[in-house]
């Protein structure tokens, strides 16, 4: 029997901050390969390396592409991955892990490596975003977010997010509710037409860990659940932001709209954020991309 060849991608500079302890890397492939699995311990330095990491694994044969890092750094391997037969695999180590609890793994370096090492597997749908303007493609896997939610990620001092991890982005949230003037934007699906202040593409049912903003997306539906905001009142804002935090996003308020789409379009004077990282600002594009991927769960 062939051994199974893994390239295990570890960003150095996530999980270093909270009360969560977490055991040197070279600990996590020593693990791996006393399962049987060949392990290419790769470091990132830097931005975009987990992208090309990632690639060249895939393309030399590695059949899954092991995570150790936060949303980020697996946002930036999956750029690599997408349309690639590899199969990813996390070990959450970042601030929010929201991926990770959507999949339902475990927060654990050693139990995180057992369900690695074990190889189980299924398939989710990617989201696409696509820059209007320069015709620039980036994938999510998680949301993109306009308006509200990418001038706060904007806003966030990484400092900050490294020192109380995503309490940071709760203070960047309301200080920056208090002095916003929202500018609206129009989404546009199917031919409709909607105008926002808010707007989540969702691929995921939680946002940021807490909050449930499209409760009725899935990873592993080949559509998105868009929620949009349509209010320029900060206190309605926090309602909602209330709901969200405890039921989920309301369907039943008159400034929520929420529409299943595989296609959505938005333009205007907005910010853009995927995955909890900015991404530039409208007219953007969003589609469901057309080749789905393996992700090792429980």
């Amino acid at each position: 029997m062939s051994t199974r060849k893994v390239t295990l991608i570890s960003n150095p500079k996530t999980g270093r901050y909270g009360s969560r302890r977490i055991r040197p890397i070279e600990e996590l492939a020593s693990q791996l390969e006393s399962a049987g699995i060949a392990v290419d311990l790769k470091l990132t330095s830097g931005p975009g390396d987990a992208t090309n990491l990632a690639a060249r694994a895939a393309r030399n044969g590695s059949s899954d592409v092991i995570v150790a890092g936060g949303d980020g750094t697996i946002n930036e391997a999956i750029q690599g991955l997408a349309g690639t037969d590899a199969r990813l695999g996390i070990l959450p180590r970042g601030t929010a892990n929201v991926l990770a609890r959507e999949l339902g793994l475990p927060l654990d370096d050693r139990d995180a490596v057992a369900i690695a090492a074990q190889g189980k597997s299924r398939k989710i749908y990617l989201g696409v975003a696509i820059n209007e303007t320069t015709n620039e493609k980036r994938h999510f896997v998680l949301m993109a977010g306009i308006g509200l939610d990418a001038s706060v990620v904007k806003r966030v001092q990484p400092s900050l997010k490294k020192r109380i991890g995503k309490g940071a982005f709760w203070i960047s949230g309301l200080s920056h509710l208090a002095t916003w003037n929202p500018r609206p934007f129009t989404i546009e699906i199917k031919g409709d037409k909607y105008t926002a202040t808010f707007a989540t593409i969702g691929k995921a049912a939680r946002y940021g860990g807490d909050l449930a903003i499209t409760p009725g997306a899935r990873l592993d539906k080949p559509e998105f659940e868009v929620c949009i905001i349509q209010t320029s009142s900060r206190m309605r804002y926090l309602r909602l932001l209330s709901h969200a935090m405890r039921n989920g996003m309301p369907r039943d308020k008159p400034e929520v709209c929420f529409v299943t789409a595989t296609t959505v379009k938005a333009y205007g004077d907005a910010a853009v954020q995927i995955d909890g990282e900015l991404l530039g600002h409208l007219p953007m594009r969003f589609e469901i991309a057309p080749h789905s991927m393996e992700v090792i769960v429980p």
